[in-house]
């Protein structure tokens, strides 16, 4: 977890975030000093204004950089009509939200205001340069063993225009609503479905494979940039985009519209403090709250509750990197979830 405050930089066009980057062996950065022997011998090193070189951080030999550029390479092709969204530091974190122009209607708050609750489906990734946040693709490097097994798909994701938010299909892991409720009902179990079907997968690092396995990709929550194939995995990465765009079905919708109608009652300030946010994010969160009230001429319900928690994680200045922003996102989410169905 990161330790200084930072406020989350934006960005619509792919070169702001693709600037060139790349790693050099850390000898060759030293003007004639000893290096001591060290399992970090690796610099990441990129310029982020032109002629001036950063170093974001110093990594094993065995480090793996996942530049920016090759996940714009694979959208520009495999995601057509796709505009970026993008959350970044200055230290080399990213958040990178791809948004369809396919429009979900049915979810958003509908109010007097002229204005309109736009929510379209999305793809979002986390990326870094620094080593803060891994690699992971719609909040999880958990990606399917099969990509071809009918049991196999992919979280699907939104984009809300009215506030920008990136938001999480955190309830895709569930095939249906009543299993994603008795998850909530038990307490919210670590080894829920998906993960003790999986528990077996344990793979960190990705090595070239046989032609015919090379569509199984099995990544741990936690992804290790160790020893990867950049060929190989620019292939599983299309191979997921392609998936994307063939699940259409999302349980995470279903659960928005439960929380769309669910009126916010009582104490807001206790609303916000019960989800365990930092003081001044819940302090965010409420003021947001009541602005999107006004700004859509409608009363609170926990749809608006639960984006204004996310807004303010991911537009206030905090301490979190951004992977620790969206495990908060994934406890809210599930926090409001509860609130809506009990």
């Amino acid at each position: 977890m990161s330790t200084q405050s930072t406020l989350l930089e934006k960005a619509s066009q792919w070169d702001t975030i693709c600037y060139p980057v790349a790693t050099e062996p850390l000898a060759n950065l030293l003007n004639g000093e000893f290096l001591l022997p060290s399992d970090r011998n690796k610099a990441v090193v990129g310029e982020v204004t032109p002629g001036q070189k950063t170093i974001f951080a110093v990594q094993s030999g065995e480090y793996t950089l996942i530049p920016n550029q090759l996940v714009r390479d694979v959208a520009e092709v495999q995601l057509p009509g796709h505009r970026l969204n993008a959350s970044y530091t200055t230290r080399g974190e990213f958040c990178l939200s791809l948004v369809m122009p396919d429009e979900i209607n049915d979810v958003a708050t509908t109010g007097k205001s002229q204005v309109r609750d736009r929510l379209f489906r999305s793809l979002i990734i986390n990326n870094s340069y620094s080593g803060k946040t891994p690699f992971s693709l719609q909040g999880s490097a958990e990606w399917e063993r099969e990509q071809t097994s009918s049991q196999s798909k992919m979280r699907v994701s939104y984009f809300r225009e009215v506030c920008t938010n990136g938001l999480m299909g955190w309830a895709d892991d569930y095939y249906t609503l009543d299993e994603y409720l008795n998850w909530l009902a038990a307490g919210k179990p670590t080894k829920h479905r998906k993960i003790e079907k999986e528990k077996e997968a344990e793979l960190v690092e990705v090595t070239e494979r046989k032609v015919e396995r090379e569509h199984e990709i099995l990544l741990e929550r936690k992804f290790h940039h160790k020893g990867l194939n950049l060929e190989i995995f620019k292939k599983h990465l299309e191979q997921a985009f392609q998936q994307f765009l063939q699940q259409r079905y999302s349980l995470t919708t279903q659960v928005y519209k439960e929380l769309s109608g669910k009126l916010v009652t009582g104490d807001r300030e206790k609303l916000f403090a019960d989800t365990k946010l930092p003081k001044k994010l819940a302090a965010a969160a409420l003021e947001r709250l009541a602005y999107e009230e006004t700004l859509l001429q409608t009363d609170a319900n926990l749809w608006l509750a639960y984006n204004a928690a996310n807004f303010a994680l991911f537009n206030s200045r905090s301490s979190l990197a951004i992977n620790d922003r969206f495990r908060q996102d994934e406890q809210l989410f599930h926090h409001f979830a509860g609130l809506a169905m009990s």
